[in-house]
């Protein structure tokens, strides 16, 4: 159970911190930032030998269509349950929702797309250049999210870290994500079983209801926060800069630099390169 209180703490704490990081961000690495909102990405199918096509494009809509699916079915579910309404102080220990939430749990730290968004921020926001490629394992998602997305983040002092802490365990993602759970309301337990625990330190062995709650809440109100605010911060940039023309270190395919202008078009919501 999660008390609206508590539920609009988190959702203040979580809003407060993603919207200082991206402040931060734009004041400090601008360029970094520019390429971060234009979407720049690699595309492996486009590097090959007989084309004249730059793999290093601008304005990756794959990716966005990849999570759009997932983002609705989110801010659909959070609206239903999590609204408040007509007095509502609490949101009770509902299997059915609960199981829901699994679901959103297991696509949200599963998805590529988000983590990496996540990644180049963490990255950028140290001052490092622009990753272009980022590849995501599909066996490593624990110690990509941990000891790369997380640990960036803790290296800059952002808060960001902080809340990836409080939303994200692996033995929860695996877990729900190979059914490897259920629900034990005996005795008043009302708790979560986790049947993948192997007695190691950093494993959960069960997660009170309570406190699973706590990490839904964290991981789903960052997911849409983090996504929304980044579209919101895009669709600002030409007020934000007063232009809407950039400048950009563009890779090529023999691994030389090359300096080019980029535009930003506020009607399509999208970005071109200039010749």
């Amino acid at each position: 159970m999660i008390t609206k209180e508590r539920f609009r703490e988190i959702d203040t704490e979580i809003k407060s911190s993603i919207t200082k990081c991206l402040h931060n961000f734009r004041n400090s690495f601008p360029e970094s930032y520019i390429l971060f909102l234009a979407d720049a990405e690699y595309k492996k199918e486009y590097d090959y030998d007989g084309t004249k096509l730059n793999p290093y494009i601008i304005d990756n809509r794959i990716d966005k269509f990849k999570d759009e699916t997932r983002l609705k079915f989110l801010v659909t579910f959070l609206n239903q349950y999590y609204r408040f309404e007509n007095g509502k102080i609490n949101v009770d220990d509902n299997e059915e929702r609960i199981n829901l939430e699994l679901m959103i749990y297991s696509h949200i730290w599963e998805s590529k797309p988000f983590l990496k968004k996540l990644h180049r921020l963490a990255h950028l926001c140290n001052g490092e250049n622009y990753d272009w490629n980022v590849i995501v394992d599909d066996m490593g998602k624990h110690n990509f999210i941990r000891n790369d997305i997380r640990a960036n983040f803790q290296k800059s002092n952002i808060e960001i870290a902080e809340i990836i802490k409080k939303g994200f365990h692996t033995s929860l993602r695996n877990a729900f994500a190979h059914s490897e759970y259920s629900f034990d309301t005996m005795n008043n337990h009302n708790r979560i079983n986790l049947y993948n625990y192997k007695n190691e330190n950093w494993e959960l062995k069960l997660i009170s209801f309570n406190d699973w709650s706590e990490r839904f809440a964290y991981s789903a109100v960052f997911s849409y926060h983090f996504l929304d605010l980044i579209y919101k911060a895009r669709i600002e940039i030409e007020n934000d800069f007063k232009q809407n023309v950039f400048t950009i270190n563009h890779p090529s395919r023999n691994n030389g630099i090359k300096r080019m202008n980029i535009k930003y078009n506020a009607e399509n919501n999208w970005f071109t390169f200039q010749k």
